[in-house]
């Protein structure tokens, strides 16, 4: 026992230090006496009766609810804001920022702006205003910040500030046309600097954001954004659609979808519009593999970017341009062959495009693409998702009310696949029909107010009256008339006749 203490203790010098002298037992000793003898000191400033528990719940008021502390560890999660005599004072430290930022940048006779100590000061005053719940104030010096960052190349650092700026202004109290203006601008912005930093998976992200944003305050008025059945009246513009379409290409170019043939706005980077040579591909002056090889250089790897895509697959589900979002599932499904390891998540992604073929009552695609690439798989044959899809697919050929009904039952056989598929998804097989596409959105974003006909003629015309507009007809005549056809074709139905080729049929066989 004696040698594992001494062991013990050289081990306890070796790492953190020799101690004072005095073996193992005699340093318990005097610690177990110190401990017992001394009484425990209070804090001068802390009252002996004060309860732990009940001091890290303070809730601090801010303007329209409370902020509740939940400890030391948790306050970094919590958003704070000051009030008081505490918020005065932080504003005043924000306002010494903006003038340090505003000196840094100015040039003078012995020294020229400075970005760095500018973008710093900015993001300092910035990170003040949010405490004190100032919500412009923040989202203007976070654009200043990301702007000096861009001056000296800082462009993972200012795509930050934008996209936190844009989100601030998604948040904030001004009118929706003024959100969707500077959300899409901002969100622009973030994009262009991580596509100069490298990052094409953010840019790509930031992207689809600024086109989203441009749905912002579509629907003020609630009679034009009605939702029925997970679906929009309101239908998309063509620029929204446009927008959305950029960002999908910059993950997967157009040669390794799919569905490109299914775009609806614009053309693609990677395609030369003049009319192809014979013996080149895709109208780029270049083979095809060659084009193939750059156009997976340029694809997306990064993780969860199909997530990211599949946004747009929603959206446009959503707002039923099913032409659209077979076209962005088309990338997603690319992304996850390019992988190599998908199982799951390219099994719901082939599943969602034979849905969005069926919606758009195209049986055709979705029965080719169903047998020469779906079935390819391996891992998709034991799928939930395959006897989804090709029960739904065995329902509309054969025109079976049924079988369809059978198919998409939410307690049904495919229950699960149908759990796990997106709720705008889900939806839009519960539209599916056995004949033609799924119901969809009819009514533009700018709507035009539909004016009625008079209900009354005018006063100078006489009124026409039913009587007046259609001519009376004796139906006696037209049966005579057709009785007389019939008999001058001979086809007339006398008694007297059949009774005659009834004794004309009766044959002697003996």
């Amino acid at each position: 026992m004696a040698s594992y203490k001494r062991n013990l203790d050289s081990n306890r010098d070796a790492l953190f230090g020799p101690t004072s002298s005095g073996g193992g037992a005699s340093r318990s000793r005097n610690r177990t006496t110190n401990s017992t003898s001394q009484p425990k000191q209070q804090h001068p400033h802390t009252p002996a009766t004060l309860n732990t528990s009940h001091a890290s719940n303070i809730a601090l008021t801010t303007k329209g609810a409370t902020a509740l502390v939940t400890g030391p560890r948790r306050t970094n999660n919590v958003s704070r804001t000051l009030t008081g005599a505490a918020k005065v004072e932080k504003m005043k430290e924000a306002e010494d920022y903006r003038k340090k930022a505003k000196n840094a940048l100015s040039k003078t006779m012995f020294s020229s702006p400075d970005p760095i100590a500018g973008a710093m000061f900015y993001n300092r005053a910035a990170e003040a205003y949010k405490l004190c719940g100032e919500n412009r104030l923040e989202r203007l010096h976070r654009i200043a910040s990301g702007d000096c960052q861009l001056g000296h190349g800082a462009f993972s650092t200012a795509a930050q500030e934008y996209t936190r700026a844009a989100e601030l202004s998604e948040m904030s109290d001004e009118t929706q046309g003024r959100k969707r203006a500077e959300c899409n601008k901002l969100y622009s912005d973030a994009a262009k600097a991580w596509k100069e930093a490298g990052d094409m998976g953010r840019s790509g992200e930031c992207m689809l954001k600024s086109a989203f944003s441009l749905l912002i305050g579509t629907g003020e008025n609630e009679d034009e954004d009605i939702v029925i059945g997970g679906k929009r009246l309101l239908s998309m513009s063509k620029q929204v659609k446009e927008a959305i379409e950029v960002a999908i290409e910059s993950h997967v170019p157009d040669p390794l979808n799919r569905y490109k043939d299914f775009r609806q706005t614009g053309v693609s980077a990677f395609v030369d519009p003049e009319p192809a040579e014979q013996g080149e591909g895709e109208n780029t002056g270049m083979d095809e593999e060659t084009l193939m090889e750059m156009c997976r250089s340029h694809m997306v790897t990064k993780s969860y970017a199909n997530e990211t895509l599949f946004s747009a697959v929603a959206k446009f589900a959503e707002y039923g341009e099913y032409k659209s979002a077979l076209y962005a599932a088309g990338a997603v499904t690319a992304i996850l062959e390019d992988s190599g390891f998908a199982t799951i998540s390219l099994s719901r992604a082939y599943c969602v495009e034979t849905i969005l073929a069926l919606a758009m009552g195209d049986v055709i695609t979705a029965d080719k693409y169903f047998l020469e690439v779906h079935l390819q798989k391996n891992s998709y044959l034991t799928s939930r998702e395959c006897k989804l899809a090709e029960d739904l697919i065995r329902a509309v050929k054969i025109r079976d009310v049924d079988d369809l009904e059978m198919a998409r039952d939410p307690n049904g056989e495919n229950k699960a696949a149908l759990a796990n598929l997106d709720t705008n998804i889900r939806l839009l097989v519960a539209s599916l029909r056995i004949s033609g596409a799924a119901k969809k959105s009819t009514k533009s974003m700018k709507s035009v107010p539909v004016t009625t006909a008079p209900t009354a003629p005018p006063s100078s015309l006489p009124a026409v009256t039913a009587e007046a507009e259609a001519p009376k007809i004796n139906n006696d005549d037209v049966h005579n008339e057709l009785d007389d056809l019939m008999n001058d074709m001979g086809l007339g139905d006398d008694d007297d006749d059949f009774d005659d080729d009834d004794d004309d049929d009766e044959l002697d066989l003996r």
